[in-house]
């Protein structure tokens, strides 16, 4: 990986790995949540749209906790801590609302035609890859090494000389 990522900056870097992590996230989000609407039909005989929804609730929040460890460690090569914490949490409401509006949205448009396709599972598979993109953006805010938000600073500062504006007393 590191070979591949070598000539890379350090945000192209981080947007590698994170696009790994989303990947595997998404991988397991859907592998859970579908096992989850298999046992529902399984156990019920049928999946409506409350099974569907709590499917997908716990199979984000599982994802969701396996996913901060991986972001917190390989994406972002920090380290735990209650300020990425709640960053991360905050970050994923705003994706998880995304995904939910999206869910019900394709289930209620859709459910016409569940004797043509499998509309839970392939609303709860479109919910999850659409909100992911935007989850990476706010992620990057939330994990921004200070060391880089400084050197950041350091180069816009050496891009603009400005005069010296202090006077020396006459």
């Amino acid at each position: 990986m590191r070979l591949l990522t070598s000539r890379l900056n350090d945000t192209a870097r981080s947007a590698v790995r994170f696009t790994i992590v989303g990947l595997l996230g998404t991988v397991i989000q859907y592998v859970l949540y579908d096992a989850l609407l298999w046992l529902f039909a399984k156990w019920t005989g049928d999946v409506n749209n409350w099974l569907t929804n709590i499917a997908f609730i716990t199979a984000f929040f599982i994802e969701m906790t396996i996913n901060y460890f991986f972001t917190t460690y390989y994406t972002f090569r920090s380290h735990p801590s209650w300020k990425n914490v709640g960053g991360f949490a905050a970050s994923r409401v705003v994706n998880f609302l995304i995904q939910m509006a999206l869910l019900n949205f394709l289930l209620f448009v859709l459910r016409p035609l569940e004797d043509v396709i499998d509309i839970d599972r392939w609303a709860g598979l479109t919910a999850i890859l659409a909100a992911g993109v935007a989850n990476y953006f706010l992620l990057r805010v939330i994990f921004r090494k200070k060391k880089e938000i400084q050197t950041q600073q350091q180069e816009r500062a050496a891009a603009y000389p400005t005069k010296n504006l202090s006077r020396t007393a006459r």
